[in-house]
């Protein structure tokens, strides 16, 4: 059975908005704020890892294109590429690029 679509962060927000007082659902939600870290981490050092040969190199690819598609990732590649943009507008004392 396949898995259903990841959350974005805006869906867990709103998870956490509807059930506030529920101490389960705070549980799960640290620990998929966790599970996203790691997966953040991973595609931090994936740039520098080596593809394996055999067998092990379909497992890699694999999950090497499943996790440019994590929202979590593509979340921080979006925030990044914004704060990287020249501003709109320089601001006093600011000289352009």
């Amino acid at each position: 059975m396949p898995f259903k679509d990841p959350l974005t962060v805006e869906q867990l927000r709103a998870i956490r908005e509807r059930q506030p007082w529920n101490p389960d659902v705070i549980a799960l939600l640290w620990e998929v704020k966790r599970l996203r870290s790691v997966l953040l981490r991973l595609h931090q050092v994936s740039g520098d890892l080596k593809r394996p040969p055999s067998l092990m190199g379909q497992i890699y690819d694999d999950l090497m294109e499943g996790l440019a598609v994590e929202p979590c990732v593509i979340e921080r590649d979006q925030d990044v590429a914004q704060m990287l943009e020249e501003p709109r507008k320089l601001r006093k004392g600011m000289a352009p690029r």
